[in-house]
């Protein structure tokens, strides 16, 4: 029999891991798989589960935000042993399950890992020694995800990033910003946004759907907003994020690479996947191609199931 560990967070989202355990794990158990459950704790995160009981299974299922699918393929790629990751997407934005087609309703999401197909995936690696899944960044609105009261966020979902987004308006500022290309390209100057992802969403805003991401290729997309000088630019900016059209504004650059280096005059905020990534003044972001393996929908997959329940907006 398949042996598959299941790591839930508790915590993600509204709390409601907890109330669809059973049935998650009735779904698995029913497709052959010999189910371990393994709640993360405050003191053991869904990296530390997999590290120390990871090896002896053939699947790894993790039910949380993009945090805990972070956590949980580093704790794969410490294993070093290609196992197949599963992710029930239980967060507020759920960027990274947005842009890979995993459905954010949990038994459907169950389902899809149960008939679904292999999906090798691109991780990026900061400075070395970290990995991210879908994006590093740095400049206005990257901690919007973690600013957000989570009393707020459990009660009207990704509304609350929107919210706390238009109250940071007001605070906008610049970073100037060295940015070094794998093919010999530098850009400089001030720039209101920067980052390196490989994601269509980034807190929940659709920026990059219309910019050729492929999750695979062994390429991340840079895209840099430069400082905007008026408020009529700045509308400009919003506006090109909004209607997904960045690639023709003049303010946002838009560049695939496998390597880029970032300097700074001064140490800059960096967020790693949502989470604070601390404070750095120089920072190399590296492209890991095909490093992990998702298990995402398949769409000629018919379940057996019309049982559903929606995390859409935990």
């Amino acid at each position: 029999m398949k042996k598959l560990l299941l790591v839930i967070n508790p915590t993600a989202g509204k709390r409601l891991a907890k109330d669809y355990t059973l049935r998650i794990i009735n779904k698995f158990d029913t497709a052959g798989y010999h189910v371990t459950t393994c709640c993360t704790q405050i003191n053991k995160n869904a990296c530390d589960i997999v590290l120390n009981r990871g090896r002896e299974f053939d699947l790894i299922v993790c039910c949380g935000g993009d945090g805990t699918l972070k956590e949980t393929i580093c704790g794969v790629i410490g294993l070093n042993t290609g196992t197949r990751i599963g992710y029930i997407p239980l967060g507020t934005t759920n960027d990274f399950a947005h842009s890979v087609d995993i459905p954010t309703d949990a038994l459907k999401a169950a389902n899809a890992i149960v008939g679904g197909r292999e999906m090798p995936c691109d991780l990026g690696s900061f400075n070395g020694r970290e990995q991210f899944i879908y994006v590093s960044c740095f400049g206005n609105f990257c901690d919007v995800s973690y600013k957000a009261p989570q009393k707020l966020k459990n009660k009207i979902g990704r509304q609350a990033y929107y919210l706390e987004t238009v109250k940071e308006l007001s605070k906008i500022k610049g970073y100037n910003a060295r940015i070094e290309c794998d093919d010999g390209e530098v850009i400089e100057g001030r720039f209101f946004y920067g980052g390196v992802s490989n994601s269509y969403s980034i807190a929940g805003f659709p920026v990059l759907e219309n910019a050729g991401v492929d999750f695979s290729d062994g390429y991340h997309e840079l895209a840099l907003i430069r400082m905007p000088k008026t408020p009529g630019q700045l509308v400009s900016i919003l506006s090109a994020m909004i209607k997904k059209d960045v690639l023709d504004n003049e303010y946002i650059v838009v560049k695939k690479g496998k390597n880029f280096k970032f300097y700074f005059d001064e140490p800059v905020a960096w967020t790693l996947d949502g989470e604070y990534g601390g404070e750095h003044s120089f920072a190399e972001i590296s492209n890991m191609e095909k490093a992990v393996t998702l298990i995402v929908n398949n769409d000629d997959y018919v379940s057996d199931s019309d049982e559903s329940f929606s995390f859409d907006e935990a």
